[in-house]
């Protein structure tokens, strides 16, 4: 996470065309950015195309005041991220296990219960709905506020929430059910 008063700075800078400015925006958030699109479009080279030409639209749109840069982005990346979608007309796509960045290296058996952990989630992931996927992804992932999930995906705080839950309910069930 950045400091919103840092993404400012930066975000006039960038806006002003300042080549130091937009490297270190780009350096700052396109790394979760593009792991997030990726997880939402299960392929990465196509998140990576939707995060360059979110964040072109972001640098070179007008900056703004009422929103954190990242939250801001997001919005963007989510929204091209849906029109991906839509028009392949896909509901659910296959994407990595979600890794660990800086986790230790397990035991043997540990890596073991993890890796089986980690293919349920997935799996119970992708029994979601793309809105309540995205909101899970943002959420818990991303670390976004319930409020700049809510800004992301064009919904009140109350509705983020509902969803959360609604899909933490909905993931147990999955799991559970993958375990009878």
């Amino acid at each position: 996470m950045t400091d919103p008063a840092v993404d400012r700075s930066l975000e006039r800078d960038a806006v002003r065309g300042d080549p130091a400015a937009i490297d270190a925006l780009w350096r700052l958030h396109a790394g979760a950015a593009t792991g997030y699109a990726a997880r939402i479009l299960g392929r990465h080279e196509e998140a990576e195309e939707v995060v360059n030409d979110s964040f072109l639209t972001v640098v070179s749109g007008r900056a703004q005041a009422d929103r954190s840069f990242r939250s801001y982005l997001f919005t963007v990346v989510h929204r091209a991220c849906l029109d991906r979608l839509r028009k392949r007309q896909v509901r659910r796509r296959l994407w990595p296990v979600i890794r660990a960045a800086f986790a230790p290296v397990p035991g043997p058996d540990e890596a073991l219960e993890q890796a089986s952990e980690h293919a349920a989630l997935e799996r119970a992931l992708l029994g979601l709905s793309v809105e309540h996927r995205a909101a899970v992804l943002l959420y818990y992932r991303e670390e976004l506020s319930s409020r700049e999930v809510a800004e992301v995906l064009g919904l009140s705080d109350q509705q983020v929430r509902s969803q959360l839950s609604y899909a933490r309910r909905r993931l147990r069930e999955l799991i559970e059910e993958e375990d009878v």
